[in-house]
């Protein structure tokens, strides 16, 4: 009988041991409390996440020793309930970030409450990904019902009479159409950004010179330039830049840089494009004299719908999307864009492609 009691302690014990193991080797917090409310367990995760040491806790109730209110009631109510219980906790120090906390009952073996253990599931960046979708839908909402008010009001006006005014009515119609095309190019962004976003691109990498995608981009907007009396010069001599890639996504990077600087240079400047190769990396800059960007916009001169000047931007047909698809583009190949600005003298753009990528 001596042994067996033996046996069964070292076997509680190796089992008691690997259950310590595996609780403290958890991403997830777990702590327990006994039926009194108290302290029982708590794991290294949980530590970090409320700043303390277990010897410290043990012992004391959730309401002394985590110092937070959502998880001492989420304990309370589980102990009062005798169930399981399911809620969102909040933290803000030590370390910030919401938690999915999941309260059951611990039983013995006479189906008595013998305590209550919690485990938090850090959900701090899927909260993060909600936020931001729910940005990204009120953005898009709000971005599509500008031109498809202004077009409404316009056939509005044609339709109470304004068709038969010779005077206006082919203004009124290019208006229209002006909005129509801002709404297309907004939708087509929206489709392309939403592709690099979720990585949903299927087209493999091939060999693409970046000299030749950069004159494409250039005679697009030449037209444009010409007419806005802007120069563009491109000094892109020597190396072969030639990288892997996506021809179609660098394009739309390149152009986008491009109609940005001839949207915001005024007339008589110019905008300078220039290729190195370096060490380590291909850079390529696109610089212009334009009005420049303060610095206070520089850090979020990426993020999706962010305009410096909302109203400029709304009249010269930008969707506000144009930058943060060419943050995603250098992404996509493992590079890398930066930005630098004077108010009053220009912005320099600089995209710089790793010599992995040829």
């Amino acid at each position: 009988m001596r042994r067996r009691l033996s046996d069964n302690i070292s076997a509680l014990s190796a089992e008691r041991g690997r259950l310590t193991i595996v609780l403290s080797s958890m991403s997830e917090a777990v702590i327990a409390v006994d039926n009194n409310g108290r302290l029982t367990f708590a794991n290294p995760a949980a530590e970090r996440i409320f700043n303390f040491l277990e010897p410290q806790v043990l012992g004391k109730t959730p309401r002394e020793s985590l110092f937070n209110n959502e998880i001492a009631d989420l304990f309370s109510r589980a102990l009062a309930s005798g169930g399981k219980i399911s809620a969102e906790i909040t933290t803000i120090t030590p370390l910030q970030g919401v938690f999915l906390a999941q309260a059951g009952p611990i039983l013995g073996n006479k189906g008595e409450i013998l305590g209550v253990v919690t485990v938090l599931h850090d959900i701090t960046e899927l909260k993060k990904l909600e936020n931001y979708r729910t940005e990204f839908i009120a953005n898009v909402s709000h971005e599509l019902k500008t031109p498809l008010t202004a077009i409404r009001s316009f056939v509005e006006t044609l339709l109470g009479g304004a068709i038969n005014d010779q005077k206006h009515n082919r203004d009124f119609l290019r208006k229209i159409d002006k909005h129509a095309g801002n709404l297309s190019a907004l939708i087509d962004d929206i489709l392309t950004l939403s592709r690099l976003e979720t990585k949903r691109e299927r087209i493999p990498f091939s060999p693409v010179d970046l000299k030749q995608i950069l004159r494409r981009a250039i005679e697009t907007v030449q037209e444009k330039a010409h007419k806005k009396n802007v120069r563009i010069e491109k000094m892109c001599r020597g190396e072969n830049f030639t990288i892997l890639g996506i021809e179609d996504h660098l394009y739309h990077a390149f152009l986008n840089l491009l109609d940005n600087a001839l949207n915001y240079t005024d007339a008589g400047g110019k905008i300078s494009i220039n290729c190195e190769f370096l060490s380590d990396a291909v850079k390529i800059t696109i610089s212009d004299t334009g009005i420049g960007i303060s610095a206070e916009h520089l850090p979020r001169l990426f993020e999706r719908f962010y305009r410096v000047d909302k109203a400029r931007a709304r009249d010269l047909g930008g969707t506000g999307l144009g930058l943060a698809i060419v943050k995603h583009v250098m992404n996509l190949h493992n590079g890398s864009v930066a930005v630098t600005s004077t108010p009053g003298r220009g912005s320099e753009f600089t995209l710089d492609f790793p010599l992995a990528n040829r």
